[in-house]
């Protein structure tokens, strides 16, 4: 296997991402990170609260939340059209409630346009494709100004385990690092949840994701 542990990706080409949408149909395991994610919202917003999920992809995350808490507004924002435009297509029974966003995590102000309060934003599996520690943390920076007091961000993603042997995309690093940053830039409380499908001998680029959770 490739000693650097990682993925391509080409998003914004329609063929792949129907492809990669069928491969990424969640697992057990992957399901496990959802309701986690699932209970978090229960016990820290109003059952009508607004909900941002950076990366909403093709909407795997979104109709889990959505079916299960029928009154939350959701705003799913993404660079790629074609994500989009899968994700418009599964959310169809919850169209009242969902509206949608094309941006640049790193270089479109995605909060534009989204009413206040905020109170969670969300995210599986979509940072480390930012491509360094450096962009993680600017979009970590903007959770927390965009979330009011007591907003709730939850972030879902790969990571590099801390006994690895091999190397990993810049995207993926250490749980450390991700808490650290998450207090640097202003979250309290910050914590990470659960480490799922830990593989230290042999890695897929699938494996080794964590939940972090920080409180504005």
């Amino acid at each position: 296997m490739n000693e650097v542990i990682g993925a391509h990706h080409e998003f914004h080409d329609d063929e792949f991402v129907v492809g990669w949408a069928d491969r990424f149909v969640p697992t057990p395991e992957r399901l496990e990170l959802f309701n986690i994610i699932l209970s978090e919202l229960k016990s820290h917003i109003p059952p009508n609260g607004c909900v941002i999920e950076l990366g909403v992809g093709p909407g795997y995350l979104a109709d889990h939340l959505l079916s299960v808490l029928p009154k939350i507004q959701y705003y799913g924002v993404d660079s790629s059209r074609p994500m989009l435009d899968t994700a418009r297509q599964r959310l169809k029974p919850h169209l009242a409630r969902v509206a949608y966003v094309q941006a640049d995590l790193i270089k479109d102000n995605w909060w534009t346009g989204i009413p206040a309060p905020v109170n969670a934003i969300v995210s599986t599996w979509t940072l480390h494709d930012l491509g360094s520690q450096e962009n993680v943390e600017v979009v970590y920076t903007c959770c927390a100004q965009v979330l009011q007091g007591g907003g709730v961000l939850l972030n879902g993603d790969f990571i590099k385990p801390d006994k690895a042997i091999y190397e990993y995309e810049p995207g993926r690093f250490e749980i450390a690092r991700h808490i650290e940053m998450l207090h640097r830039v202003g979250f309290k409380n910050a914590t990470c949840l659960v480490l799922l499908e830990e593989e230290i001998e042999s890695p897929t680029a699938g494996q080794n994701y964590a939940c972090f959770k920080g409180v504005a």
